[in-house]
């Protein structure tokens, strides 16, 4: 859900981006009419002939992935001009190297709206330095009705110094409609390759421990020829997504018994899992070119069913894995304990968001852009884009605590040719800028679903018991603070060599000493100062949040969960029953 950047080189240049032009902190808000605030900002938009004003907007999107083909002939962003009048007009990157952004920063040319990366330090500083509207200004003036909208946790995450929020995140799980205490499956997780699984079981292996796990991963990788026995996700500048994953198997805790912010790289558990993935390299159940693979390979080895285990983001490859699915082999979580046999403590999805979207001062009208982004945000809005029109796709149950797909929908997903062509013509899911999965998900229709969809949505929820709220480690730092990009471009380099170091100490004769000399070039480069930094943020964000206890074993309600098998809680299966 959430991209990884090169901080170093995205600051330098965007910090002089912002330097090198004025934004205007004080400047004023047009003089449009106010909006009263006795129904939804959007209805007011209407003339007395029950007409909308067409308006076009700009709206700029920082990820080079995010596309919406069919804007402006499908039946969602038709049902968004009618409801708004606003014509969309979208632009992103073609690259995601950031130098779009910081050439219409530096320019002064940033369009209407934009969306932006949450954690990205730009966020606060265009806030800051004049760039952008309040949002909290615009809703005051023309959009009073978004109040009783707002998701008060995420808006208070993002407010800025002043006291005001500047922007909105999508995917973010605010307690308004996940509380903290509920469960739900975690993000990242090992997958095993089922029908080779029990095989190895059979044969005495149930990988619960990592001396059984690698020797149930030899046992595969000697009987199957083209078994590829232990798959890690690619390695980049950034690091490793499977390293992150398997550290919250081993339960590397990222605070201390007295709430503390720790750097998990520090601690023995964190530790111990490399010395795990060392024995594994050394007993060839990793191969070397795990070491050099792509996503693009590694998405062809899932496919194929050729991966035995794999550590990956499920999500991230879900194409694949239906692949594989559709040719009968089908993955299943897997649990692997730590050498003290305690429960993994694993991330569940939830988190405080992806893409900010805010609205820029050289927005001509404000007015209308906030009424888009109240009706995006609302729940109305959100059941468009998610599931489209009621009456037409969808249809509310007797008491609107659930919806199913029409008739119509499910023909096309059956297979019928002309309801297929239909289905298409709607444009579901390409509005994510505002996404409310919190909301989305609650209510997706769990009527004519196809196996496969069975298959895919219920991947991961076996170890929904073993995932827990990771929100406090989404730091929020204090962007004001005059030692705020020292200590993050000291952090940055420190990243890049600790990414460098990940393979070295993985292939090492002697992992020890690479972890130690790794350890010892972040402490050089002022790690001491970067980890009293984050304190100071981590005490801050879990304030923020209202959280006492960050890690969920300091929690004093925490209970480790029965172990039920080893592949997890099949009972967490939603809408059918796993065999």
């Amino acid at each position: 859900m959430y991209k990884k950047i090169t901080l170093l080189s995205l600051m330098s240049l965007m910090t002089l981006s912002l330097a090198s032009c004025g934004g205007n902190k004080t400047a004023s808000y047009p003089n449009f009419p106010n909006t009263p605030g006795d129904k939804d900002s959007w209805e007011y938009l209407k003339d007395e002939n029950g007409k909308i004003e067409s308006r076009d907007l700009e709206w700029y999107v920082n990820d080079s992935s995010f596309s919406w083909n069919t804007y402006g002939n499908d039946r969602v962003s038709e049902i968004i001009k009618e409801k708004t009048g606003v014509n969309i007009k979208f632009v992103s990157p073609v690259t995601d190297d950031n130098q779009k952004l910081s050439t219409l920063i530096s320019g002064n040319k940033l369009p209407d709206m934009i969306s932006v990366q949450s954690w990205y330090s730009q966020c606060s500083q265009l806030a800051n330095q004049g760039y952008l509207y309040s949002l909290d200004g615009l809703i005051e003036r023309w959009a009073p009705s978004f109040k009783d909208k707002i998701q008060e946790d995420m808006w208070n995450y993002f407010k800025e110094g002043d006291g005001n929020t500047y922007g909105v995140p999508n995917f973010a799980y605010s307690t308004k409609y996940i509380s903290d205490d509920e469960k739900l499956e975690p993000n990242g997780c090992l997958m095993v390759r089922e029908d080779w699984y029990n095989e190895a079981k059979l044969a005495g292996y149930d990988m619960t421990t990592t001396k059984s796990f690698i020797e149930g991963c030899k046992y595969i990788k000697n009987k199957y020829e083209e078994a590829i026995p232990f798959q890690l996700d690619a390695f980049t500048g950034e690091g490793n997504d499977s390293i992150d994953w398997l550290a919250q198997y081993f339960c590397s805790a990222y605070e201390d018994k007295d709430g503390n912010y720790v750097d998990i790289r520090l601690t023995d558990r964190y530790k111990e899992m490399l010395g795990f993935l060392n024995e594994c390299n050394k007993e060839e159940i990793i191969r070397p070119s795990n070491y050099s693979d792509k996503a693009a390979q590694i998405r062809t080895n899932i496919s194929r069913g050729n991966c035995f285990v794999t550590a990956v983001t499920p999500q991230d490859y879900q194409a694949a894995f239906l692949n594989a699915y559709a040719d009968n082999k089908t993955y299943v979580p897997l649990i692997l304990k730590n050498k003290d046999n305690e429960a993994p403590i694993l991330q569940d999805i939830s988190g405080n968001g992806y893409l900010l979207t805010m609205i820029t001062r050289n927005c001509k009208r404000p007015d209308k852009a906030i009424k888009l982004l109240e009706y995006l945000y609302s729940e109305e809005g959100q059941r468009l884009v998610a599931f489209g029109v009621e009456g037409e796709s969808y249809t509310w149950n007797e008491d609107h605590t659930a919806i199913n797909w029409t008739d119509r929908y499910i023909s096309g997903v059956n297979g019928n040719k002309e309801d297929q062509a239909w289905i298409n013509s709607l444009g579901l899911y390409n509005m994510t800028l505002v996404m409310n999965l919190a909301y989305i998900n609650k209510l997706k229709p769990l009527n004519g679903r196809k196996d496969k969809d069975i298959y895919v949505d219920n991947m991961k929820r076996p170890l929904t018991p073993y995932s827990y709220n990771f929100k406090p480690t989404f730091l929020k730092h204090d962007t004001g603070d005059k030692s705020y990009f020292s200590v993050t471009t000291t952090a940055n380099k420190i990243k890049t060599k600790w990414a460098e170091a990940l393979i070295k100490i993985i292939r090492a004769d002697d992992y020890e000493t690479e972890y130690q000399n790794a350890i010892n070039y972040a402490k050089r480069q002022g790690l001491e100062k970067v980890i009293t930094f984050y304190k100071q943020s981590y005490t801050n964000t879990k304030k923020i949040l209202g959280v006492t206890y960050g890690y969920p074993k300091n929690n004093p309600s925490y209970k480790e969960p029965t172990f039920v098998t080893s592949n997890g809680d099949f009972s967490y299966w939603r809408g059918a029953t796993h065999e």
